[in-house]
């Protein structure tokens, strides 16, 4: 039905809403024929935890193992600690200020890539189909524009939960995402709607990363898209998983106070600044 009216659509739309529609097509029929999804991967054959040998050089086979023990355990529940710190705050300072915003990461923040991520024993595949029922790894961009991502349950938890604040002109909190994800049609398509489907269901805008940023270090990128949200809103929040979620320049991070969730899946470095990630320390 999805696919039937965006086709009627799509016949007396322009060129550029005509390929725009015909990806959603392409997506929505991709979903239509995915296996379902099983976000608690490897979990029923976690180990419990075991002291681990650090000694040089670390097996990272048995890192692996741990990890997975790790996700399987103790994950959710540290994230979720983060963002009760998170909570009290936001509930705390967003009645102070006029046009608050919360920033948030997606991937290992909003949505979790933990089936991918399993399948794949932790390698980066950025390219490539997405079949988990095969042995061959996953590409990461078919795994995305699956959009088969599970929510992070505490950090929509944590979303619900700010749609309830008000700032001190009795007006919401304003949402925003700005994702490492690179800008085309399909992505942001298949990124919108995986949000959606999974309960993050209204923001003020999405920022995803133009292609001619692919040089630039991801921290450098997102201070700027924080920048560009504070010309209107007072950040008073920014929720990551990496530091170069969080970093901002050599004057400040652009954001009150920042909360980074656990990630000891993949890092993601950041242009580091000599002072340090000053939100955190606030």
């Amino acid at each position: 039905m999805i696919g039937k009216s965006l086709t009627a659509r799509a016949i007396r739309a322009p060129l550029s809403a005509r390929i725009v529609a015909a990806a959603a097509i392409a997506i929505f029929a991709f979903l239509a024929a995915a296996p379902a999804r099983a976000d608690a991967s490897g979990c029923p054959q976690a180990a419990p935890a075991k002291p681990f040998d650090t000694q040089w050089p670390i097996n990272i086979g048995l890192l692996a193992d741990r990890l997975i023990v790790y996700r399987c355990t103790d994950y959710i529940k540290d994230a979720a600690a983060e963002l009760a710190k998170a909570r009290a705050w936001v509930e705390k300072r967003a009645p102070e200020v006029a046009k608050p915003a919360v920033v948030f990461d997606i991937d290992e923040t909003t949505l979790s890539n933990w089936e991918a991520m399993y399948h794949n024993k932790f390698a980066y595949v950025p390219n490539g189909p997405c079949d988990l029922s095969s042995p061959d790894m996953c590409g990461q961009r078919e795994w995305e524009l699956s959009a088969r991502a599970v929510a992070l349950a505490p950090t929509l938890d944590f979303y619900r939960f700010l749609k309830t604040l008000k700032d001190r002109n009795g007006d919401r909190v304003a949402v925003f995402f700005v994702t490492g994800r690179y800008e085309d049609p399909t992505e942001r398509i298949a990124t919108e709607w995986n949000l959606r489907k999974e309960g993050y269901d209204t923001w003020e805008r999405l920022y995803m990363r133009a292609e001619s940023t692919r040089r630039d270090d991801v921290s450098t990128y997102k201070t700027s898209m924080r920048k560009d949200i504070e010309k209107d809103y007072v950040i008073i929040a920014n929720i990551g998983d990496q530091y170069s979620d969080l970093i901002g320049d050599k004057t400040d991070d652009h954001a009150e106070q920042c909360f980074k969730l656990p990630n000891p899946f993949y890092f993601i470095k950041p242009a580091l600044p000599d002072e340090g990630l000053k939100c955190l320390a606030r």
